[in-house]
C-alpha cells in the first residue's frame, strides 16, 4: 500500500489500467481495525484480542494478526510479549513527544507545500466530535501530502492517529468552543487562494498550542476514570 498519493508508482505497475488490484485480506483487516479503534475511542491499554476482532470483522485470525503486527510496528498500538496487543496508554510524556515531532514535521512540510486551492472543511459548531477531530486531522494530512514527502505523511498519519483520543476529549469538554474557533480560522486560511505561508503557520501553531496545552489535564482525567469519556456509537 502506498503511504500517500505522492508515492511513486511501483515498478511493474501497469499505467494502462485505472483499476487497482484487490486489497489483500491483511490490508482489509488493517483498515477495518483502524476504523474500529477510532470509532470506539481507543480505551487506553485495552486488550485487542485476535479472536474477537476476527469474529467482529468476519476475517481469519491470520490477516487480523498481520494487521495488528503492522499497527504495532507503526507505533499505533503496543505489543507486550506473552500478553498480546493493546491500545496505547495515555501518557503525558508520550503525547507531548508526539506534538514536538508533529509540529516540526508540519512546519517543515508547510514550507514545501505546493500552492493550490483547497476545499474548506466547513468547520462549524454543529459538527459532531468525530467530524471535528477528523477535520483537524484532514488539514494536518493535507499539509504533509501537498509537500510531496512520503516520510512526512507517515509521521503525520501516526501523529493524527495517536492524538485522536486527546482531540476527542478536548472537543467534548469546555474547550470545545475554543477548539472550533481555532480550527475554523486554520481551515479558513488553508482554503484561501495564495494565502501566505506565515499566516497558515501562525494559525496552525495556535491550534496545536491549544491541543498540546490540554494534554496534562486530559491525561489526568482519563487515567483517573480509566476510560475515555466521549460517547461510543450504538
Amino acid at each position: 500500500m502506498r503511504c500517500c498519493k505522492n508515492a511513486p508508482q511501483r515498478r511493474g505497475d501497469d499505467l494502462n489500467f485505472a483499476t487497482e488490484p484487490e486489497p489483500a485480506k491483511a490490508d482489509i483487516a488493517y483498515d477495518a481495525i483502524l476504523r474500529l479503534l477510532r470509532s470506539y475511542g481507543r480505551v487506553p491499554e485495552q486488550h485487542l484480542r485476535e479472536q474477537d476482532l476476527a469474529y467482529k470483522l468476519d476475517l481469519g485470525r491470520t490477516p487480523v494478526r498481520e494487521a495488528l503486527q503492522r499497527l504495532a510496528a507503526e507505533g499505533k498500538i503496543q505489543y507486550i510479549p506473552q500478553r498480546g496487543f493493546f491500545t496505547r496508554p495515555m501518557s503525558e510524556g508520550t503525547l507531548l513527544d508526539f506534538y514536538v515531532v508533529g509540529r516540526e514535521t508540519l512546519i517543515s512540510a508547510l514550507k514545501r507545500m505546493r500552492p493550490r486551492v483547497r476545499e474548506s472543511c466547513g468547520v462549524t459548531d454543529t459538527l459532531s466530535p468525530d467530524e471535528l477531530a477528523l477535520s483537524a486531522e484532514s488539514i494536518f494530512t493535507s499539509i504533509a501530502e501537498e509537500a510531496s514527502n512520503c516520510e512526512a505523511c507517515k509521521i503525520v498519519h501516526r501523529f493524527c492517529f495517536c492524538t485522536h483520543p486527546l482531540r476527542m476529549e478536548i472537543i467534548t469538554s469546555e474547550l470545545r468552543p475554543a477548539f472550533v474557533e481555532s480550527l475554523a480560522r486554520l481551515d479558513g486560511v488553508m482554503s484561501k487562494v495564495g494565502a501566505a505561508a506565515d499566516h497558515i503557520e501562525f494559525e496552525l501553531m495556535h491550534h496545536l498550542d491549544l491541543e498540546q496545552g490540554a494534554v496534562p489535564r486530559v491525561v489526568r482525567e482519563v487515567n483517573e476514570r480509566g476510560l475515555t469519556g466521549f460517547p461510543r456509537p450504538a
